[in-house]
Parts: structure tokens; C-alpha cells; sequence
């Protein structure tokens, strides 16, 4: 995933956190749609259920949460 994120200019994912019976992953670009769109069909390929992820386009007024 993240070599697709390079590869598409779209960003970088960052790193992640593992425990507590949660996995979280960190990515970040200019365009959160596109970095997304990018990293969508590996997103939904993962086996972790529930699952989402949380768009924020500059700050947290702008946020949105997308169920995978």
C-alpha cells in the first residue's frame, strides 16, 4: 500500500499502532480523496472488522468517516 501511495504521488502512509484489539494506520497528503481512492482496494482487503477510516481534509472541522 504504501509503495502504491508513492508510486501515485498522492502522499505517504506514515506508520501504524497495533494493540488493544485495534490496528490503526497513518497516511497523509494534500488531496485525502485521492490518497484514499489510492489506498481503498487494499483498505477493503484487510480482514479487520469493524473497520474505518476517518478523511480529513486540512483540519478536523472538515473530517469524514468512511465504513469499509
Amino acid at each position: 500500500m504504501a509503495a502504491a501511495v508513492e508510486e501515485a504521488g498522492v502522499g505517504e502512509v506514515d506508520g501504524n499502532e497495533f494493540g488493544g484489539g485495534e490496528v490503526v494506520l497513518y497516511a497523509y497528503g494534500p488531496d485525502a480523496p485521492a490518497l484514499f481512492k489510492v489506498m481503498e482496494p487494499t483498505l477493503r482487503g484487510l480482514p479487520f472488522r469493524p473497520a474505518y477510516v476517518v478523511l480529513r481534509q486540512g483540519s478536523s472541522e472538515t473530517e469524514s468517516l468512511v465504513e469499509l
